[in-house]
């Protein structure tokens, strides 16, 4: 008997042949247990430069943006708070109170203030690595200051 005269075997020596080569492509390329799964990294076709962020995997991507702190009026009276997470509170004269939430730094005026003056804020979050600070200003010059580094901490501040 002579091999050469089965049709069957060249048509079985390919698919196998084909059969190694894809296994071992999947293998090398990722999609095998030894290979790496991990995702390639998003090419940006944009004009802008891009900056480079670090992933860590498993870890969610936190990009913090820097603020620049209001210039406070040389004149009036206004109420600094600075926070890096959301706060609520209230400030202004007794008789004239306003209401604020927001995050960041924010500088608010207490319009036609002519007697004490008050602030009280407070964090919306448990943070404690962060200060919630209010400042009260007078005429460009700082009169009162306080902070809170606790979580939902409170600052109170009154200035006569």
């Amino acid at each position: 008997m002579d091999l050469g005269n089965l049709p069957w075997l060249p048509i079985a020596a390919v698919i196998g042949v084909v059969a190694v080569v894809i296994i071992a492509a999947l293998f090398f390329l990722g999609g095998g247990p030894g290979g790496d799964s991990s995702p390639s990294p998003a090419v940006s076709n944009t004009p802008f430069p891009q900056t480079p962020m670090k992933v860590t995997q498993g870890v969610a991507a936190i990009t913090v943006r820097e603020t620049t702190a209001p210039a406070v009026p040389p004149t009036g009276t206004w109420v600094m708070v600075e926070y890096i997470g959301s706060f609520k509170g209230s400030y202004g004269m007794p008789s004239d109170i306003q209401k604020a939430e927001n995050s960041g730094i924010r500088l608010y005026e207490v319009v036609n203030a002519t007697g004490a003056v008050k602030a009280e804020f407070q964090k919306k979050d448990g943070s404690t690595k962060h200060d919630l600070t209010v400042t009260i200003y007078r005429d460009g010059k700082a009169v009162k200051f306080a902070k809170n580094s606790s979580a939902y901490g409170i600052v109170s501040v009154q200035y006569l």
